[in-house]
């Protein structure tokens, strides 16, 4: 018996080591992301980069905070396939000097590898690591949408772009109530 219960709580602890590792990894990625798209303009060659990067910590963010809305496989897949994007895109586009190209091959290859793994990890109850990596990067991603989103808000704000603020702030309780669903409820 105590054998046991010392094997499972070694297991759980290097659980809980790996997801930090995760999301220590995950939150310097989204954040570097976030915080290299918020000066873009529209007239900025770049700006296609930052929309590319807003639609996947949208889908990631939205997939996983409203799991218990969506099948739970299709919502598994495409916060998986999504939140991996992400991690992708900044990781080839950082090993490949930044280069746009490298960043967009890094995205497409993380989303086959994270929808894989999310539809993987929906099979079984056992790969609740899995599940768990995935709600954590998600709601990272929910989170970093939010921010942003919050940043554009108060940019509106001091341009005196009612319609505009009145829209991103709407959207920002959006994305912080899903961050807020997915650590309280899947992680």
């Amino acid at each position: 018996m105590g054998f046991s219960l010392g094997r499972r709580l070694r297991r759980q602890g290097l659980y809980i080591a790996c997801l930090g590792a995760i999301a220590l990894f995950a939150g310097h990625a989204i954040s570097s992301l976030v915080f290299s798209v918020l000066n873009l303009a529209p007239s900025n060659p770049n700006w296609s980069l930052g929309l590319i990067l807003g639609s996947f910590l949208a889908i990631a963010g939205a997939a996983s905070g409203l799991r218990s809305w969506l099948p739970p496989r299709l919502a598994s897949v495409a916060s998986g396939a999504a939140s991996m994007a992400v991690l992708g895109f900044y990781s080839l586009g950082q090993l490949g000097g930044q280069q746009a190209q490298w960043a967009i091959a890094g995205a497409v290859g993380g989303l086959a590898l994270g929808g894989g793994l999310g539809l993987w990890a929906s099979k079984k109850h056992e790969r609740r690591f899995w599940q768990a990596a995935i709600a954590l990067t998600s709601g990272l991603c929910a989170y970093g949408m939010a921010f942003g989103l919050g940043t554009w808000t108060l940019a509106a704000v001091s341009t005196q772009r009612w319609l505009l603020a009145l829209g991103l702030g709407v959207l920002t309780g959006l994305y912080l109530w899903l961050t807020q669903r997915i650590f309280l409820h899947y992680i």
